[in-house]
């Protein structure tokens, strides 16, 4: 990949928001969380640049999901803007499904992982709701169909790669796995045990989880790209 340095740089600020959130320090917080996704923007776009098509719905995901950052960031103080992040993500999850299905058409992939899966998937999704659940009030709702779909975005990415032959197929689905995950914390954090530590481990996480669905992506993007022009050449 080029553009190595903008990695650097994004650890760098993720470094600096999770400092920041361990001081409590929210003017940091202004300038480090709203960077992580628009180094991230930057970074995919300059590498994608001559890939596939497909790359754009990752795109979108990543522009939500800074929209999301800014209005998560402003219901620290206003504590009216959740609603605002809760649709901002949710909006990127859908962008980030429908990558998915868009790139396993692109990989060719026929068959679907064991069932047991995505019963387990669909459970998790379940009890961590029923947690949440009486503490969530009027947003019953929207948590319970943002719950579906950050699912459905985890199952999605479990079928659109050749795991067995392809490095890619793991690192997107680790990072799915990590936003989930991220998610998770963040709902528990905020409905049931709220815990001085937890914005930490929700950052780490969801740092992660985007740059390694960014990272799975481009080369994925790339193989597809290299391919079309070895049967382009061949004609």
């Amino acid at each position: 990949m080029k553009f190595q340095i903008l990695l650097i740089i994004y650890c760098a600020a993720l470094f600096t928001e999770v400092f920041a959130n361990l001081t409590q320090n929210i003017q940091m917080q202004y300038f480090s969380k709203p960077s992580l996704m628009l180094i991230l923007i930057f970074y995919f776009v300059s590498n994608a640049k001559n890939l596939a098509a497909a790359k754009y719905p990752i795109i979108f995901a990543l522009v939500f999901s800074w929209l999301g950052d800014l209005a998560l960031l402003l219901d620290k103080q206003f504590k009216t803007f959740f609603i605002y992040g809760l649709t901002a993500f949710l909006a990127a999850h859908i962008f980030y499904i429908f990558y998915f299905w868009k790139i396993r058409k692109l990989n060719k992939i026929a068959t679907l992982p064991n069932a047991l899966i995505f019963v387990g998937i669909a459970a998790y999704s379940l009890t961590l709701f029923a947690l949440v659940a009486s503490n969530v009030k009027n947003l019953l709702a929207p948590v319970g169909i943002y719950a579906l779909v950050v699912s459905t975005m985890l199952a999605a990415s479990l079928t659109a790669f050749d795991f067995r032959n392809h490095s890619f197929g793991r690192i997107c689905v680790a990072g799915t796995f990590l936003f989930l995950l991220s998610d998770s914390i963040l709902a528990i954090n905020r409905f049931v045990a709220p815990s001085v530590f937890a914005p930490v481990f929700i950052m780490l996480t969801y740092a992660a989880a985007q740059l390694l669905i960014i990272e799975g992506s481009l080369r994925n993007l790339e193989k597809i790209s290299a391919t079309n022009n070895t049967n382009n050449t061949n004609y």
